[in-house]
């Protein structure tokens, strides 16, 4: 895909769903006051962002 796909790839898909996911769980942790909770859907975010960033780089590299 070209440059201007405008987030059509699975990367962004697969990255956008986790950290939506991820959001919500924090969400549920903090109005649940479960720290724990909160602190694990933060570090899913970073994974989820993560994730999208090398998915995407690998995905360049092999065009």
């Amino acid at each position: 895909m070209s440059k201007d796909s405008h987030g059509q790839t699975p990367a962004a898909w697969t990255g956008t769903f986790v950290i939506i996911s991820a959001t919500v769980i924090s969400t549920l942790g903090l109005v649940q006051n479960n720290w724990n909770t909160f602190w694990i859907g933060i570090g899913l975010t970073f994974l989820g962002g993560i994730t999208w960033i090398v998915w995407e780089k690998a995905s360049s590299r092999r065009k």
